[in-house]
């Protein structure tokens, strides 16, 4: 006795199990797209810590070992009168350091600038005597990029005054001075708007001395 063939049966998708599967597709859409973009804002914060503390690090350097070590070197002029390589502005600073000589080097002197350019904090490096009462661009040098995106930056110098009290000032007038800054002050404006300082006290910031050369003050009886 054969028995009867029983026909298959399509099973279709109703209404509700297909509004089900999209919500659960949603979700789990909804899940990745947020770990997606919680990963990539990280890796943007990551980067851009990286960057700034690439920058702090240079700048740190260049106060660090440069303008700590600034020295009152002078050299002569076309009026044969002897100068302090050394020229403090409101926005601009050219000086002297010492450094350590290593083998190749042709002196353990080191002339540098700090200035603005196109919204670069550039550093310019010469071992030579590069004069800051010279013409510009008669003098060759090797430029650095210490930071970027600078909205602006400015110098403080450290003095003692009458008082014997410390003051700053924004600009240092040769003239008026028988020596180099105390220490000097850097502000860097950043074109987010945030701003920050770095103060450093300069190796030859005594009043009785001179690279290479030292007074013996005089005591009376």
């Amino acid at each position: 006795m054969k028995r009867p063939c029983r026909k298959s049966r399509k099973h279709s998708f109703t209404l509700v199990e297909m509004v089900v599967a999209m919500a659960i597709l949603v979700v789990v859409a909804t899940i990745i797209g947020t770990a997606s973009a919680a990963f990539y804002n990280g890796w943007q914060r990551a980067v851009k810590y990286t960057e700034k503390l690439k920058t702090s690090q240079a700048i740190d350097r260049m106060m660090d070992q440069c303008v700590r070590n600034l020295i009152p070197f002078k050299w002569r002029d076309e009026n044969n009168s002897e100068r302090f390589v050394f020229e403090g502005d409101y926005d601009s600073l050219h000086f002297t350091t010492l450094r350590r000589s290593l083998p190749g080097d042709r002196g353990a002197l080191l002339f540098i600038r700090l200035r603005l350019e196109d919204g670069n904090l550039i550093a310019e490096y010469s071992e030579y005597p590069r004069l800051p009462w010279e013409e510009e661009g008669s003098q060759e040098y090797t430029r650095e990029v210490l930071a970027g995106n600078v909205k602006s930056i400015s110098f403080l110098y450290a003095e003692k005054n009458s008082d014997d009290e410390i003051e700053f000032l924004d600009v240092w007038e040769e003239d008026d001075h028988e020596a180099v800054p105390l220490a000097i002050q850097l502000t860097v404006e950043w074109n987010d708007g945030s701003t920050e300082r770095w103060l450093r006290r300069t190796a030859g910031a005594s009043a009785n001395s001179t690279y290479g050369r030292r007074q013996t003050p005089t005591f009376g009886d």
